[in-house]
């Protein structure tokens, strides 16, 4: 047997070989061989399970290759896709299953408004500003204005600036973990009382 090979089309698949033999064969003689090769037969069933299931993650992309993605992420094997959903690969299953699910594009979540004011917050950051001053006001009776006026003021603004700067220190090693911002306050707060009472003490 002899003779040029040829592959026709028999189908989207092109899965038909002929062979034609060699010879002028007699009228009505077909001396053709077609060979049905194997071929994938689609599981609709299979593929419309796996749509169901996938169906919230599907929806969104935009191109098969996205789902192709998905496949590869889920797990997906080549034998499985071949045994299990009759897709010749991955790339054919991810297009069945893309044109299978309606596009779906869910509205993101409503951001917070950034200017909604945090009463409970600001309230608690007002009482611990105010600490200060209510500590001069308990111990105001220990005091004479005309004498220890300047110590007061020399006290207030030395605490003033030493707590910024805490406040910064302690901002910056918010980095390392609310533990170290929490270290860096209860050292330096005993320090920066110990350093306005030092500066005043001598007026």
């Amino acid at each position: 047997m002899s003779g040029p090979m040829a592959l026709e089309p028999g189908g989207a698949e092109q899965d038909t070989l002929a062979l034609r033999l060699a010879g002028t064969p007699a009228r009505g003689d077909d001396r053709t061989l077609a060979l049905r090769l194997p071929g994938f037969a689609a599981d609709p069933e299979a593929v419309s399970r796996l749509a169901a299931d996938l169906a919230d993650r599907i929806g969104p992309a935009v191109h098969p290759y996205e789902v192709a993605a998905l496949l590869e992420a889920e797990g997906l094997t080549a034998e499985q896709i071949t045994q299990r959903y009759g897709h010749p690969n991955l790339f054919s299953l991810a297009t069945a299953l893309y044109e299978q699910v309606p596009r779906t594009f869910p509205e993101p979540a409503p951001a917070a408004d950034p200017w909604r004011p945090d009463t409970v917050r600001c309230l608690l950051r007002g009482l611990l500003f105010a600490l200060p001053g209510l500590a001069y006001l308990l111990t105001a009776p220990l005091w004479h204005p005309g004498r220890h006026a300047a110590a007061l003021i020399v006290a207030g603004l030395v605490s003033w600036a030493w707590g910024q700067a805490l406040g910064h220190r302690a901002h910056l090693r918010m980095a390392a973990g609310r533990r170290e911002a929490a270290r860096t306050l209860l050292t330096g707060a005993p320090l920066g009382a110990a350093l306005a009472t030092g500066a005043a003490a001598p007026l």
